[in-house]
């Protein structure tokens, strides 16, 4: 599976919409849940998180105090860039999950972990999906690399090419755990670091290697899902995260 544990769904390849999935009957203890998560990481993330990130959580309205529905949050997203959310509940195969990325579909599960894995769950919620992943699904830069990327990888598996192993690297290295350079300085952008309590500040401690980005390099960087993240790489904007991926995607015969 792609990126795993961070990108694993389940799913099938109808994608019913979103609108007609049942909202589960979340308690009061699941509400308290979010509730903890979103509080924690809020007083974390100004000076942290990059301003694309920041003002795409505003415009999602993902700062609240219950667990929001994933319908609500995919129409604000959609209102953006044409994105949309796919219900899912488990593990989706990696074909599909670029099918799905291609078409602008992000899968986002809708349970909320237990008060006792508040630092890690082991399986994507609906707090790493929403607060980690959606709010840069508005931004129309990183939108228009996602789908670059769901489509490559869709070609990567079409044709088994090699080069389809080192997605999931680039996956983990930008989407996951990618850094951002700004005018104030190191900034996150990675869903990974965002929706974590400890990767936030250790992202940008002095214990981490941090590399300019480098698609060529981050295939061949291997990447460990039960620790925190030692190896970083850092893009300069989107534009150029955008232009980068295209770059190696043509030259790995991904692209066209």
């Amino acid at each position: 599976m792609l990126a795993a544990p961070a990108a694993a769904r389940t799913s099938s390849t109808c994608w019913p919409d979103i609108h007609g999935v049942p909202v589960p009957a979340y308690d009061e203890a699941e509400h308290a849940v979010w509730r903890a998560l979103i509080g924690r990481q809020r007083a974390l993330w100004p000076g942290r998180a990059c301003d694309e990130y920041l003002q795409a959580l505003a415009d999602t309205g993902l700062v609240c105090e219950r667990i929001p529905r994933l319908a609500d949050i995919s129409d604000r997203i959609s209102s953006h860039t044409g994105w949309q959310l796919v219900r899912v509940d488990g593990i989706v195969p990696d074909d599909e999950f670029f099918a799905m990325l291609a078409a602008r579909r992000f899968p986002s599960t809708d349970f909320i972990r237990d008060a006792a894995d508040l630092d890690y769950t082991p399986a994507p919620d609906i707090f790493h999906d929403l607060v980690g992943h959606a709010p840069l699904l508005t931004h129309p830069r990183f939108a228009a690399f996602f789908q670059r990327f769901g489509e490559a990888g869709v070609r990567a598996h079409k044709l088994e090419l090699p080069a389809r192993h080192a997605l999931a690297r680039l996956y983990w290295y930008t989407v996951e755990f990618g850094l951002i350079c700004t005018g104030e300085g190191l900034r996150i952008y990675g869903a990974g670091i965002l929706s974590s309590h400890q990767e936030v500040g250790y992202s940008l401690s002095a214990a981490t290697h941090k590399h300019a980005f480098d698609p060529d390099l981050i295939a061949r960087t291997d990447y460990d899902v039960w620790h925190l993240q030692d190896e970083l790489f850092v893009i300069d904007s989107f534009d150029a995260l955008e232009a980068g991926f295209a770059r190696w995607t043509e030259q790995a015969g991904l692209s066209g």
